[in-house]
């Protein structure tokens, strides 16, 4: 008790400065609005710097534990992705008449004029030539050769790929050709003139060239080309899909694929 007297007397003046000054303050903050708004902002500034430097160390303390949580989503897309490519079960849809087989792109087209796709699985996988090939659910090419791992695919993005489709759901019917240039831009030769659309309109495809189904989308309708004077005209039309970052496939084949295919060739001459 006699030190802490001893301190206090030593520092008799400082302690009387500072309680004077406290005493000062407050006065000044309960009777001027102008000095309690300053007080005010500074206080709040202060606490909000403090907060902030607080909320900046919880998130330093806590990326340990987002960074296993990534970790752990990783490992499970990479599961799903490997359970993807090495699927080997075909799905059926007995009410659309086709089933569908899971599959990976290994190489896809680079947008030049005749570039091909090389997808799995291969005949190993009970793949076949002529079946169609979709990306997310849009129409992504065909298969045209054979490995018994790889498949040889050709794709929409291919100036030798010619496809049967119509102009809507109920519209007219006519080939869909890309000519090497512009990887968005696709063109649909030879439409009736009479045929009515507008910008927008989805293009599926028809059925008629026995590669997919009835109604798989492949685009939309960009514009009509310039008038050549006959009786048909040419629509372009965007691709749904970027073909050049395709990774996931799909193979898919008609039920009945082998009897449509003999009844679909044409009768021996007489």
């Amino acid at each position: 008790m006699r030190n802490l007297w001893l301190l206090l007397q030593r520092n008799a003046f400082f302690l009387a400065f500072a309680g004077l000054l406290v005493l000062s303050l407050m006065v000044l903050v309960q009777n001027d609005g102008s000095a309690r708004s300053s007080w005010f902002r500074a206080t709040g500034g202060v606490a909000a710097l403090v907060e902030d430097q607080q909320q900046q160390w919880a998130n330093y303390l806590r990326l340990a534990e987002q960074n296993s949580d990534l970790a752990a989503q990783n490992a499970e897309l990479r599961e799903q992705l490997l359970s993807m490519r090495t699927s080997s079960e075909w799905q059926t849809d007995p009410d659309l008449g086709w089933k569908v087989k899971k599959g990976w792109l290994v190489k896809a087209p680079d947008g030049q004029p005749r570039s091909m796709a090389l997808g799995t699985p291969g005949a190993n996988g009970d793949i076949r030539i002529q079946s169609g090939v979709l990306a997310f659910g849009s129409a992504f090419g065909s298969v045209v050769d054979l490995g018994q791992e790889h498949v040889r695919i050709l794709p929409l993005l291919n100036t030798a790929g010619t496809w049967s489709c119509r102009l809507g759901q109920n519209g007219a019917v006519a080939p869909l050709t890309w000519d090497g240039r512009d990887p968005n831009r696709f063109s649909l030769n030879d439409v009736p003139r009479y045929a009515q659309f507008q910008a927008g309109d989805t293009v599926f495809t028809s059925g008629y060239d026995l590669k997919f189904p009835e109604g798989i989308s492949v685009g939309t309708v960009i514009e009509e080309g310039p008038a050549s004077g006959s009786e048909f005209k040419t629509v372009y039309v965007a691709p749904l899909l970027d073909l050049t970052s395709v990774r996931h496939i799909e193979f898919i084949r008609n039920i009945s694929d082998s009897e449509r295919t003999v009844l679909a060739q044409p009768l021996p001459a007489p």
